[in-house]
């Protein structure tokens, strides 16, 4: 194994001082020479440009390999594509980003002399699960069969592999590296499961919102103080209308329909089984070149209408959207046209799912989306996929945009909230107020339920049991129980837990740990847990500030 990592002696004790000289100092083209290999320059990186070739070489091709040799269940090799490529928004994005990944990876390598040998290479390679034959180990001839066929169609090569597979072990040791200056604290870890490992008994009390909320009875200067300095937050909702047109293919002709299955006559009925088997065969086939004939039918209808489509579109911004309706009327459709409306109102026809998108939703949130500019085609969404066929063409004839409300319009509004807040806060203080009442009936020698009671609270309860796995019961009782719990000390008041519609009180009763026999192995798993998380956060960040100085531009969209 070829390594020099022992020439840096003194980084694993200044790993995050070397770490950021490597920030400020590092420099991303030193020992690289300019692009020879040809091909269109699409990537600019470190002010050196890249080729189509080598953007290949380095990022797409591995990206499809890195994905083919993830499918046999290495999780690693996902990891190792997606932490190069971190943030990437789309299949275009990933190539790019691993690729300058890649680049800056080499660089590292170079940097702090990081050289997996063959030896260690090969022993990964032949660990890889896409590689391995029935018996679960290395399979030479599926490995082989993979280099001449899998990587050949990706225009790669063994050496492309080794190459690949010496970055996946370069990557965990440049974790281990920059994150040297991080230690994970056994004993913090130890704490930790420690308290999701307890048992705790907890008394409850609650005090509902409902009579805070009726006692606050704002005057019209409350409802108008309360609106002035904050009225910009009451908006309208924004309404639009459109003249639309909903264009679907004409109906297949269902041969298959009128078919129906004939009475079964006397010869049929006293037939032998064969000739039964026969004659069924026959109907079946007979089905199944109608269904073929009329599923043929409805893609010839279905084509004919995408190109009318098409053709209707080309022709409306040829005219920049004029003469909308004459062009309807030209192509046999029916326009509709609509009032204004909000977009959670709006008509059934618009409400329609849109078909093949990745975004799923409705017609209409596309519709919403349309900014008009000075252009006149601005107001025309391109035709939108919707229902199982058809096609919706939609011009925007109006809008009525979001505006600050009146006093008059947010007067309703403004007094709810107003009355929300006043009773929230109110219900806040009582609660607080009663906790400490009960603590010092509780000192005093007072049970809980009878001090919950005398402060008027309701849903008295002990809770035992009370887990990192326990599920609360809604009705009466928090949903962070158990957290809210966990780290006070027996005999004490919690802080008051606050929901939506009540508050809760909480007295701590006892907590206790849950022996488990288990308890080194699960400190060591949560230790290498966190050595892990400490290891992808610097590098996330080198990660970043390598990509910044580098200044990547891209030179050619079309990659």
């Amino acid at each position: 194994m070829i390594e020099k990592i022992h020439r840096y002696k003194g980084l694993l004790v200044f790993g995050l001082v070397l770490v950021a000289a490597a920030f400020v100092f590092g420099d991303f083209s030193r020992g690289r020479r300019n692009s020879a290999g040809g091909g269109t320059a699409i990537l600019s990186v470190a002010g050196r440009s890249y080729s189509d070739k080598e953007f290949n070489r380095l990022g797409s091709g591995p990206v499809n390999l890195a994905q083919m040799l993830a499918g046999g269940g290495d999780f690693e090799i996902s990891m190792f594509m997606l932490e190069l490529a971190k943030g990437f928004k789309s299949e275009n994005d990933l190539a790019e980003k691993f690729f300058v990944g890649r680049l800056l990876l080499h660089d590292a390598k170079e940097q702090f002399g990081i050289y997996p040998g063959a030896e260690e290479v090969s022993a990964y390679i032949r660990s890889i699960k896409v590689f391995a034959g029935t018996n679960k180990s290395f399979d030479a001839t599926k490995y082989h069969a993979f280099i001449e066929k899998g990587m050949g169609r990706l225009g790669l090569t063994e050496n492309d592999l080794l190459d690949f597979a010496a970055d996946v072990l370069a990557l965990k040791k440049l974790k281990v590296i920059l994150s040297a200056g991080l230690a994970s604290d056994r004993d913090a870890a130890a704490k930790t499961l420690a308290l999701s490992k307890q048992q705790i008994t907890a008394d409850l009390a609650c005090l509902p919102l409902g009579p805070f909320e009726d006692k606050v009875q704002p005057t019209e200067e409350d409802i108008k103080g309360y609106w002035e300095p904050i009225k910009d937050g009451f908006q309208t909702t924004p309404r639009r209308k459109f003249s639309y047109v909903l264009v679907t293919p004409d109906a297949a002709a269902d041969a298959a329909s009128d078919a129906t299955d004939a009475a079964e006559t006397i010869a049929e009925a006293t037939a032998t089984d064969e000739a039964k088997a026969a004659a069924k065969k026959q109907k079946d086939e007979a089905k199944a070149l109608k269904a073929a004939v009329l599923a043929e039918d409805r893609r010839k209808k279905q084509i004919a209408t995408d190109t009318k489509v098409a053709d209707f579109t080309d022709q409306l911004e040829d005219e920049k959207g004029a003469g909308f309706e004459e062009l309807v009327k030209k192509y046999g459709w029916e326009m509709q046209t609509t009032d204004f409306f909000t977009l959670s109102d709006a008509p059934s026809e618009l409400a329609i799912n849109v078909r093949a998108s990745s975004r799923g939703g409705k017609a209409v949130d596309e519709l919403f989306h349309i900014r008009e500019t000075s252009d006149p085609i601005s107001k025309f969404h391109q035709p939108i996929a919707v229902g199982e066929n058809q096609w919706l063409i939609a011009r925007l004839d109006g809008e009525e945009k979001a505006r600050e409300k009146t006093f008059g319009e947010a007067r309703a509004e403004a007094r709810a909230t107003y009355i929300a807040q006043k009773a929230a806060d109110n219900l806040k203080a009582a609660a607080e107020t009663a906790s400490t009442k009960i603590k010092a009936a509780l000192a005093d020698g007072k049970t809980f339920a009878d001090a919950a009671k005398d402060a008027e609270l309701t849903a008295i309860k002990t809770v035992t049991a009370i887990t990192s796995t326990y599920k609360p019961d809604g009705a009466t009782e928090p949903q962070n129980l158990f957290l809210a719990a966990s780290n006070v000390d027996p005999g004490a008041m919690a802080d008051v837990i606050i929901e939506s519609d009540r508050a809760f009180v909480l007295h701590i009763v006892k907590r206790e740990v849950v022996k488990d026999p288990n308890s080194a192995a699960s400190i060591a798993a949560a230790v290498t847990t966190d050595a892990s998380q400490n290891e992808m956060f610097v590098f996330d960040s080198w990660l970043a500030t390598r990509i910044e100085d580098a200044k990547v531009e891209q030179l050619n969209r079309q990659h």
